[in-house]
């Protein structure tokens, strides 16, 4: 079990130190952007519709986007390559099983 959870922290640490997180608001949308090196899947759950995953457009080799509805707040978490992902953001949460996610504040 130890080796296990060595090996998630380490692989936590490596995305973390290889990611960038930033979004766009236009038109009553806001684009969620991930930007992870040598992911190979990205995929996105929001509180919007209670946690279900939905998988993120690959932009480009490092790039990839999800879509949200701009005017509404929600909370989120990233799955890339099946491990679970808080990227840097400016409001987080506590969520029911001990850990966090990143809150969407329209406007902020």
């Amino acid at each position: 079990m130890k080796p296990f959870v060595i090996l998630s922290l380490l692989i936590a640490l490596m995305l973390a130190a290889c990611s960038n997180h930033y979004l766009r608001t236009e038109n009553e949308q806001t684009h969620l952007f991930l930007k992870t090196r040598h992911a190979q899947s990205v995929m996105f759950a929001s509180s919007l519709d209670h946690f279900q995953w939905r998988s993120a457009a690959r932009i480009n080799d490092r790039t990839w986007q999800i879509t949200i509805p701009g005017d509404i707040p929600q909370t989120y978490i990233y799955l890339v390559d099946n491990q679970l992902f808080l990227p840097e953001c400016r409001f987080k949460e506590k969520d029911d099983f001990g850990s966090e996610n990143c809150i969407y504040l329209p406007g902020m």
